[in-house]
């Protein structure tokens, strides 16, 4: 009886140990993860990874200038003398002499082909203060002769051309010059207003 009993105990005890390891093994034999466990998120080591480079600036991103919208921050025009009544801008014209016009003599123009005539005269400064517009300052506007006048001023030395230079050659005719000054750059120079070679302007002569 005794012999009974303890094979009967015995199987007891092996039928409660195969239903422990049931439970700790999965259908491979290894043992299963305790679902309750914390598990790690990939999606965060996807971005610990991103972010050990510079998301700040895209490498294709282009910069967009957002600010103020482009404002001119160069010298400030100014008017050149065109004629007796006239003011052109230094910027944006020139000053045009039609010396054989009767109806028309002076007019501020855009495009030099306008002021392109036999007896034309373009005229792009009457002052130093138009050579500072069109930021050359510190340059001279100088009157280059070599024009026999039409009509009235036939017989003088009228300009091809008057514009801004460094600095006048010895056969130009500084313009812009002060008449109650007298601040011609050389002292042996006079100051007066033009007749013929720069009508209107002053000019040393």
């Amino acid at each position: 009886m005794n012999r009974f009993f303890w094979l009967a105990l015995a199987g007891a005890v092996c039928a409660a140990c195969s239903g422990v390891s049931s439970d700790l093994l999965g259908d491979s034999g290894a043992p299963e993860q305790d679902s309750a466990a914390p598990q790690l998120d990939a999606s965060h080591e996807e971005h610990d990874a991103a972010s050990t480079e510079d998301a700040s600036v895209p490498k294709e991103a282009s910069v967009i200038d957002v600010g103020q919208p482009d404002v001119w921050t160069g010298p400030p025009d100014s008017k050149i003398q065109c004629g007796p009544q006239l003011g052109c801008s230094a910027q944006n014209e020139m000053c045009c002499w039609h010396m054989a016009s009767s109806s028309k003599p002076y007019e501020c123009v855009s495009n030099a082909n306008d002021c392109a005539g036999t007896y034309d005269v373009p005229m792009t400064c009457s002052s130093t203060d138009n050579c500072a517009s069109q930021g050359n300052a510190g340059y001279q506007c100088c009157a280059t002769g070599g024009q026999f006048g039409f009509g009235q001023c036939s017989g003088y030395d009228v300009a091809t051309v008057v514009a801004c230079k460094a600095s006048c050659e010895v056969t130009d005719y500084e313009i812009g010059c002060s008449v109650q000054q007298q601040n011609c750059s050389d002292s042996l120079s006079t100051c007066v207003v033009s007749k013929c070679t720069a009508p209107g302007d002053t000019m040393c002569y």
